[in-house]
């Protein structure tokens, strides 16, 4: 008899069993994203959390204060302070402390149950998101020069730059 995973088994093929189809994509998304691009991916998931949450404390009052909602949004601005690691430049100290006073803020609406103030949050997110996707953006700009200017000397016969 065949143990569980090996083919032929009941199990067989159950390791990605209830695992949504777009995780896999998620999955290859984050593999493959630069550092920037991972920063965007958080900030724009945590805009995307802030939005639900102050949706669902003004559509259900008696449920306001902590939920999973607050808390991923504590779980993710924790992690794009994390993110911040070198204390000795100015702009990061700024970024490290914006998001210290975004979870501070976080925990007081949740303290007053206080939708506005989610949403003070949420735009905040959406500038340093906006400011994310041009960082993105140059940075697929140098992308493409660079591979043009590869595929220019290997055309030529001259060095070839892509590996």
């Amino acid at each position: 008899m065949p143990r569980p995973g090996e083919p032929g088994s009941l199990s067989e093929g159950m390791e990605n069993f209830g695992r949504r189809s777009g995780d896999a994509y998620l999955e290859s998304m984050v593999k493959t994203a630069s550092p920037a691009r991972l920063r965007l991916m958080l900030i724009e998931r945590a805009v995307e959390v802030s939005r639900h949450l102050a949706n669902h404390w003004n559509t259900q009052p008696g449920k306001r204060g902590t939920n999973e909602y607050s808390l991923k949004l504590l779980e993710l601005l924790s992690e794009l302070l994390s993110g911040v690691t070198d204390s000795s430049v100015d702009v990061c100290r700024t970024v490290a402390d914006l998001y210290v006073f975004l979870c501070q803020h976080l925990i007081a609406a949740e303290a007053n149950g206080d939708s506005a103030m989610i949403d003070e949050i949420r735009l905040v997110l959406e500038t340093e998101a906006e400011t994310w996707r041009m960082v993105c953006a140059r940075e697929g700009d140098k992308a493409v020069a660079n591979k043009r200017v590869a595929n220019a000397l290997s055309d030529g016969g001259g060095l070839n730059l892509q590996g």
